[in-house]
């Protein structure tokens, strides 16, 4: 199981790592907030265009040229984010398993593998939506109903992931906190992506925050898989130590 945890924790910091990254790289231009979310949930062309509109409006051209060069950096970037979250979240479901709770371990592996599916296809939307010369409906719901899709799996995955720790009485109370943090997490952004087509607003919120908790799980978990293998070495240490007295 060691081997396993030095996994899990080494696929959680490549994660993070990654989204820092993605948002460095990532400036748009203008003041508007969760421009990604708003292509991915906006669901109409009018979305489209307030997503990649610049600080000089609809007439700043060069702006808006700009903020879609970044929508299409973001979106290859992704394919890496994808991969990552993806092992992340089956190498904790394998711990998860490991540990006693194969069955909600599963399910939680399954539904992040649905997520990545999704979103490489919403990925693939949001390319040849970016590449129109005007946006149109059409492919703004092709971007929404896979990117409803993927959130829906996502933190279903994060869901059952939560339960399969917090449920677990044979774990540390540690582990058992980090679960029911997925589980708020999930509940969060499932009940924002249920909102999604009445206010995006509140539904950005809402995953904004399940994205927040499932951050402050993953940071958790590895602040749980350092205190392990240290104790372990430490165990290990104190062995000789008492065979040789």
């Amino acid at each position: 199981m060691r081997t396993t945890e030095k996994i899990v924790a080494t696929f959680v910091i490549a994660l993070s790592f990654w989204a820092i990254l993605m948002m460095v790289a990532t400036n748009f231009q203008g003041s508007h907030s969760n421009r990604i979310l708003l292509v991915e949930l906006g669901a109409d062309a009018a979305s489209l265009n307030e997503a990649v509109q610049a600080a000089g409006g609809k007439s700043d051209r060069e702006g808006i040229a700009h903020n879609i060069q970044m929508v299409i950096r973001n979106t290859y970037m992704d394919l890496v984010f994808i991969l990552l979250y993806w092992l992340t979240f089956v190498s904790l479901s394998y711990l998860a398993g490991i540990l006693g709770q194969r069955l909600l371990a599963v399910c939680s592996a399954v539904c992040i593998s649905f997520a990545a599916l999704a979103d490489l296809l919403e990925n693939h939307s949001i390319l040849v939506a970016m590449h129109v010369k005007t946006f149109t409906d059409a492919v703004a719901v092709d971007i929404s109903e896979y990117s409803q899709v993927k959130w829906l799996f996502f933190f279903l995955a994060a869901l059952l992931l939560g339960l399969a720790g917090a449920l677990n009485r044979r774990t540390s109370d540690l582990r058992r906190i980090t679960g029911g943090v997925f589980i708020a997490a999930g509940l969060c952004g499932l009940l924002g992506v249920g909102r999604s087509r009445v206010s995006f607003d509140f539904a950005a919120g809402l995953i904004n925050v399940g994205i927040f908790l499932i951050s402050a799980a993953l940071l958790l978990t590895v602040w749980k898989i350092y205190r392990s293998l240290k104790e372990l070495n430490q165990l290990e240490h104190e062995e000789p130590i008492r065979n040789h007295a």
